[in-house]
């Protein structure tokens, strides 16, 4: 099934769906589809960060930020991805993607996704995520206080900055 069928589905669903706070957890069952497989006969990883597109998707939408997200003009943005693969996920076997904010810092938001069959965890991931307006970063505070919450009780994980600080020199390092 195309990603964008499922992007609309998981959009307009999502309005009907019980609504969250930016603390909950979206949980979308999910099926790997012949077009998602590669050489291997499994998930190609490309699929599984468009996967992961769908699950911050619905997060935004159940939460109240796509409303917000288009009465401001602003639009979602990955800035960094921080990938593990565990296993294979073979064609159409059944996962359960799950989405939750893990905190804030003063310029993203923090998002793990994992991708759980029965087996145990597929895939996980931490993306570095923020909202544009007019080509520059909403400020997460802003974001946070917009959406009802104080980005001070929602501090990002202390390894983040380990992994900002290490990104940043792997930057360097290509540009030298």
């Amino acid at each position: 099934m195309s990603i964008w069928w499922r992007f609309i589905w998981v959009t307009i669903s999502g309005f009907f769906r019980k609504p969250l706070d930016i603390t909950d957890v979206s949980v979308l069952p999910q099926r790997v589809w012949p077009d998602e497989l590669d050489i291997n006969i499994h998930m190609n990883n490309a699929k599984y960060l468009s996967v992961m597109d769908l699950g911050r998707t619905d997060w935004i939408v159940r939460t109240g930020a796509w409303r917000l997200m288009r009465h401001e003009g602003m639009a979602p943005v990955v800035g960094g991805a921080m990938v593990r693969y565990r296993r294979s996920l073979k064609l159409f076997q059944k996962y359960e993607l799950k989405t939750r904010l893990l905190g804030f810092d003063e310029r993203w938001l923090y998002v793990e996704q994992i991708m759980a069959c029965r087996d145990g965890i597929a895939c996980l991931a931490v993306q570095r995520t923020a909202f544009t307006k007019n080509g520059k970063l909403v400020p997460p505070d802003q974001l946070a206080e917009k959406l009802g919450r104080d980005h001070r009780q929602m501090p990002a994980p202390a390894w983040t900055r380990d992994w900002s600080e290490a990104e940043a020199a792997f930057v360097m390092a290509a540009e030298a």
